[in-house]
């Protein structure tokens, strides 16, 4: 078990992840086969999905390394059409990441930046009060605040 540390402290509104965040993030549900999963990475260009029920709550995250294995069963010489038969059996929830770090709207980004770092994680999903995604922010979003605040400084 990973201890938590509370890294909260109040920040400057622009400093909060609502405004770095992707939102709405695209996410999966729960009962849906890896092969929608893989579908919707491809087609957003992403690699990670927060897994939702239908009322939108945050159930677990599913990455590219959680199904990574299809291509390795593809360069192994598999049959593509078994590797897409499997995937099709597979739910998501067989696979997912349960309970993930979450952040909120208002967290600040150093606050994201260290719950990542600590959970060794490369997305956090931002939830709201019910629990519901409203968002996601990774690394590269990190990345691109951390770029335009240097850029402010010089």
């Amino acid at each position: 078990m990973t201890k938590r540390m509370n890294y909260r402290t109040e920040v400057p509104a622009e400093q909060e992840i609502r405004y770095w965040m992707s939102a709405p993030a695209v996410t999966v549900n729960i009962a849906a086969p890896l092969s929608e999963a893989l579908a919707l990475m491809r087609e957003h260009d992403v690699r990670r999905l927060p897994v939702v029920i239908d009322t939108g709550e945050l159930r677990g995250m599913i990455t590219q390394g959680d199904i990574r294995g299809a291509d390795v069963l593809r360069v192994a010489g598999l049959d593509p059409f078994d590797i897409a038969d499997a995937l099709r059996q597979v739910k998501g929830y067989a696979v997912m990441t349960e309970s993930p770090v979450t952040g909120r709207p208002s967290t600040g980004l150093r606050e994201a930046a260290m719950l990542m770092i600590e959970s060794k994680i490369g997305g956090l999903p931002v939830v709201d009060e019910n629990q519901c995604v409203v968002g996601i922010i990774t690394e590269s979003d990190l990345f691109e605040a951390l770029v335009q605040q240097l850029d402010r400084e010089h």
